[in-house]
């Protein structure tokens, strides 16, 4: 394990967004290498449906089986800036 990271050794880090719309209901899901564009596709998912009732966007970072949250959108809370989000501001 990489203390820094908290990552497995080897294993490559990744970006997920996740977009419900509604709590234990339907997803949507993308996966990407690039802190970027992941960042770049939350915002783009809060633009067009962050102002609807239920809905809950998430920027997660990962490797292997485990995730941290980075970033969280919902109508009701607006964005909420996860602790680990800072290691990836540099990046984006």
């Amino acid at each position: 394990m990489n203390p820094s990271s908290g990552q497995e050794d080897g294993a490559e880090e990744r970006f997920h967004v996740t977009m419900t719309f509604r709590e234990g209901g339907p997803a949507v899901e993308g996966t990407w290498t690039d802190a970027g564009v992941a960042l770049n596709k939350f915002r783009s998912w809060l633009g067009t449906h962050g102002s609807r009732d239920g809905i809950t966007i998430t920027l997660e970072v990962g490797a292997g089986a485990g995730r941290e949250p980075l970033r969280t959108w919902t109508k009701e809370h607006g964005e909420h800036i996860h602790d680990a989000d800072h290691r990836y501001r540099d990046s984006t």
